[in-house]
């Protein structure tokens, strides 16, 4: 397996997996959507794909928010096909994301998920997020402990 970063390349396989993600939102208005993080956007986003066999198999999406002197990262968009969950994938594509957001000295990581994603939640937890005290989002001090 191989984590890389995304290309413009990726934007169909991209938006295939972000449909299973969100299948509500229409084809065109998500190419059109991850044209923005991957080429032109402010913020210079993480955006990296999972790679197994040259085939894109997952993908992390995150990004550095400044808020007055606050800095956090957040992990906005994460998928790993079903087919490839439990081997490894996802861990390594929220790793790799974490350690090029702790790069950018955020205060804390967040990842937020549906309380129903027991799979997610499990995930978060084993890399090292620790659950809010008030509320769903998963949280990270880069300064407090290493990744596991």
């Amino acid at each position: 397996m191989r984590i890389r970063n995304a290309t413009k390349r990726d934007k169909k396989i991209i938006s295939d997996l972000y449909y299973r993600l969100h299948p509500v939102e229409e084809k065109e208005s998500r190419e059109k959507g991850l044209l923005v993080p991957i080429e032109k956007s402010k913020i210079k986003p993480i955006f990296l794909v999972a790679e197994e066999n040259k085939k894109v198999v997952g993908f992390v999406w995150a990004h550095l928010i400044q808020y007055g002197l606050f800095k956090y990262g957040t992990i906005d968009e994460f998928f790993v096909k079903k087919e490839f969950r439990g081997k490894g994938v996802g861990s390594n594509l929220l790793k790799k994301s974490i350690k090029k957001l702790e790069k950018l000295n955020p205060k804390i990581i967040l990842v937020g998920t549906e309380k129903e994603n027991k799979e997610a939640i499990k995930l978060y937890q084993k890399v090292g997020f620790e659950l809010g005290k008030r509320s769903l989002w998963f949280y990270w001090n880069p300064k407090k402990k290493p990744l596991k």
